[in-house]
């Protein structure tokens, strides 16, 4: 595709202010809000609108704009194709700092870049776009931070500034910079240097997905550490920056354990990506990093021997005495904190042996909610550094906090209690998003999490809730809410496991008491909700519409087919809807109006399709198809958890949603009722035993 770019894309020129914005316009789908815009650009609003005003002339020969939706934001409106070209286009130029963040890390860099050459301050003040004196001042910010990671910078009089490390730590110097002041879901390392960092980047992450399995166990800053180290292993590797020192694998490592098949895999996945080949000691050197790798519960690490099993759970007991001697030979009789402390010690002394820096994204509240258990968590860490005669980070002892917080909630100190969250799943209608949510939470959140769908009309039910999931805005609540996209990424699944971990050790509301119902009213719900499913399968419909409809037209249509009796409510309802998040689900190209009204007192399901396959208006984004669902406001609330199975099952099976997308009507027909009669027997069978 790439060889078929019209010149015009070729000599895209931005400024690199405006160059992060198309960024963070082409990442996200929903419009951005202005003041989002201007905190990640670290500016002004007024700032944001002066390089929208640049924005037009950038775009319009590539056949996209950036459009203002009221009372949403700013996107990018075009295709499929505009989007592509755009990527493209900021994919030519090296991108520059909008920020000081920016502009050290990108300094940063530079500065290892260049290594073992001799640079004028001039040459990183051109490159940066700032003058010599900041880059000075830059330079005096970052001297100590890179002695401490063995790097080290000299000013040689009237020649430059030169940079010198092992290759080992220049690594971990720029790794541990990614991870603390980078962007993973933005600018990637390779394409900072103009390099082909596309391919690069690709090739790291089709060999980490081909992985699967093998690196689930990973928690998600270590996916993160490995992911950036595999970009600057590469890309390095590939300028001829080679490991020449002897890489010594200490701690029980074995040459037929974990670390190596690991190291082994991903090394062969890329080099069958790039055409390359890599010598024995970049292997060795991943197992180190393999081998610093947080998990998530059971490590597949292999430990290697007795001696080194030995020393981690005696440092680990030696820190119980240390951590609180009141209560230490309580604690360790808690066998699940002796083994996983132990557990967690033997990526951690790699860590710090080997320099390789984990930030914790809950060090913070760890440490600002818990002040006692930290400091005794200090403590403890004490005897790690007389073993290794050097200082814990804070990092490091707040991921040690979490066991002993685990340990106290055990024992009933500070009457916390380890439990599974209750996380509360809101959007207007009930039925649509919130299951598509609801069933991906589930799958990756099992055993963690109870998923329920909470109520948008009411408020006073959020209160049972320890947080609340939505793809919508949601404001003067007390409850802790945290905004998703419908198909949840990485960076979605990472928000909800922090607050599973922050929260996991707050006390549990006490639990309300419910009386049984009799079998005569239980029989009365069930057959409420079965004349609620015939009326849904006998008014299924399939309809179409023409193919450049507007959103609003496709509301105005399917209000008008589907609730004559009072077309502007239901209208207004989905408007309604609209203006709280899109229910265009991109990464499914369909589209999902959905919404409660007391104009039905029977449900509706139906699909509509555009002539042509595909809504042409860029707002849609190429959506196939929209699937229509109304529920009686006053309709059993187990209707609409059967309704919400649905919701579900578009993306559990496959074979349905390209039914939907197609608008086949046999196909949809038979997987709706293969889905509402397995809701419904699992619904009788629940509602029985109560």
């Amino acid at each position: 595709m790439i060889g078929d770019m019209p010149k015009t894309v070729r000599g895209f020129e931005t400024s690199p202010r405006l160059h992060r914005l198309f960024e963070l316009l082409l990442r996200n789908h929903e419009p951005m809000k202005v003041d989002d815009l201007a905190a990640a650009l670290e500016t002004s609003r007024r700032t944001v609108f002066r390089e929208l005003e640049n924005a037009a002339a950038l775009l319009t020969p590539l056949g996209g704009a950036v459009s203002s939706v009221p009372g949403k934001g700013i996107i990018f409106s075009g295709g499929n194709d505009e989007r592509e070209k755009l990527k493209y286009a900021l994919s030519e130029r090296c991108f520059q700092p909008a920020s000081k963040r920016e502009r050290l890390l990108r300094l940063l860099m530079e500065l290892i870049a260049n290594t073992g050459a001799v640079q004028k301050l001039y040459y990183y003040a051109a490159s940066l776009s700032v003058s010599e004196s900041t880059v000075s001042k830059d330079i005096d910010e970052l001297e100590p931070w890179l002695a401490a990671h063995n790097i080290t910078i000299t000013r040689k009089s009237g020649l430059g500034i030169t940079c010198t490390g092992s290759e080992e730590s220049l690594r971990a110097a720029l790794v541990s910079r990614f991870m603390t002041d980078g962007d993973s879901g933005g600018k990637s390392y390779t394409a900072a240097f103009g390099y082909p960092g596309d391919k690069i980047e690709r090739g790291v992450r089709m060999a980490l997905r081909a992985a699967g399995e093998r690196i689930d166990w990973m928690t998600v800053e270590s996916y993160a550490m490995m992911t950036f180290y595999l970009l600057v292993m590469t890309e390095r590797f590939m300028r001829g920056n080679l490991v020449t020192s002897n890489i010594v694998l200490s701690d029980g490592f074995l040459s037929d354990g974990f670390p190596l098949s690991l190291a082994v895999y991903l090394l062969k996945e890329i080099e069958k990506q790039l055409s390359c080949s890599f010598p024995e000691t970049e292997q060795r050197l991943l197992m180190k990093w393999i081998g610093a790798c947080r998990a998530k519960q059971d490590s597949p690490l292999v430990i290697g021997n007795l001696e080194r099993q030995e020393l981690a759970e005696g440092l680990a007991l030696r820190m119980v005495d240390r951590f609180d001697p009141p209560i230490a030979a309580i604690l360790k009789t808690n066998d699940e904190l002796v083994r996983l402390l132990s557990q967690h010690l033997i990526p951690s002394l790699t860590r710090l042996k080997e320099g390789i820096e984990l930030p914790n994204p809950l060090e913070e509240d760890l440490i600002k909610n818990y002040p006692d258990v930290y400091q005794k968590t200090c403590r403890a860490a004490k005897v790690l550094e007389e073993y290794l005669g050097s200082p814990v980070p804070s990092n490091e002892i707040s991921f040690l906090e979490i066991h002993f917080l685990a340990a106290l909630a055990a024992l009933g100190e500070q009457n916390m209690r380890r439990r599974v969250l209750r996380a509360g799943i809101v959007c207007a209608a009930g039925i649509g998003t919130s299951y598509m949510l609801a069933h991906q939470i589930r799958k990756r959140f099992k055993g963690e999490l109870q998923v329920e769908i909470a109520s948008w009309d009411d408020r006073s039910s959020w209160a049972e809730d320890d947080f609340l999931i939505s793809t919508i805005s949601i404001e003067d609540t007390e409850v802790p809410c945290i905004r998703v996209q419908t198909i949840l990424g990485e960076e979605d699944f990472k928000k909800i496991q922090d607050v599973v971990i922050a929260y996991g050790f707050i006390e549990r509301n006490s639990e309300k008491s419910i009386s049984s119902p009799t079998l005569e009213k239980t029989l009365g719900d069930i057959d409420e909700v079965i004349r609620h499913i015939r009326a849904l399968l006998r008014d299924f419909s399939v309809e179409s519409i023409k193919g450049d409809c507007s959103f609003e037209e496709l509301a105005d249509f399917a209000a008008h087919r589907f609730a004559p009796e009072n077309p502007l409510a239901v209208y207004h309802a989905f408007m309604n809807r609209e203006a709280q998040g899109t229910q265009v689900v991109h990464d499914l190209e369909i589209v999902l109006l959905h919404a409660r009204t007391a104009v039905k007192t029977t449900p509706v399901f139906a699909v509509i399709v555009p002539e042509g396959g595909v809504f042409t208006k860029g707002y849609f984004k190429n959506a196939k198809s929209c699937v229509f669902m109304l529920l009686p406001e006053m309709a059993p609330k187990d209707l609409g958890n059967i309704m919400g199975g649905i919701s579900s099952a578009i993306i559990d099976m496959a074979f349905f949603l390209e039914a939907l997308q197609t608008g086949n009507r046999e196909g949809i027909r038979s997987t709706l009722e293969i889905e509402l009669s397995g809701s419904l027997a699992l619904y009788c069978n629940e509602k029985l035993k109560k």
